[in-house]
């Protein structure tokens, strides 16, 4: 009965590793997705700062060119709408941050729930070992003194 405990113990600790491993790999998907959105908004700052370059160069070319105002205005309507392109877009990533980081605090509990599990599993081993340690200490008690009385019943003979 006890080879059937400790084969479910076995298999208990094998789906663990094997659920640790499947948090592991979910772990280092998720940096790479970090890693992803912290070179994506280095990609945004460099386009901002080609936008105020391109800010500067129109302020230049209204300032000589009174007759193109109507365009610039038209291209100031175009850069509103990217800027709002933009703040969507900065909205929608802090939203899949929040995803991200909601998913690594369930698989934390997740991990510290099955830490805490096994833990008890574990006391429960030592406290089945003990026991059948000293069943086996009585067990060897009990034989040593029939083994006694046996030897003694031969010497009565």
């Amino acid at each position: 009965m006890s080879e059937e405990r400790f084969d479910r113990i076995e298999n208990m600790m094998a789906q663990l590793i094997q659920m640790v491993g499947r948090s592991n790999a979910v772990i280092g998907d998720l940096r790479q997705d970090v890693t992803g959105l912290k070179q994506d908004v280095a990609g945004l700052k460099q386009d901002v700062t080609g936008l105020k370059q391109d800010v500067a160069g129109l302020k230049q070319d209204v300032a000589g060119l009174k007759q193109d105002v109507a365009g610039l205005k038209q291209d100031v309507t175009v850069l509103k709408q990217d800027v709002a392109g933009l703040k969507q877009d900065v909205a929608g990533l802090k939203q899949d941050i929040t995803t991200l980081d909601a998913k690594m605090e369930q698989g934390f509990a997740d991990i510290v729930n099955m830490v805490n599990v096994l833990g008890g599993k574990m006391d429960k081993i030592e406290s089945i070992q003990t026991h059948h340690s000293d069943m086996l200490d009585v067990l060897a008690t009990r034989t040593t003194r029939q083994e006694a009385e046996i030897q003694g019943l031969k010497r009565a003979k």
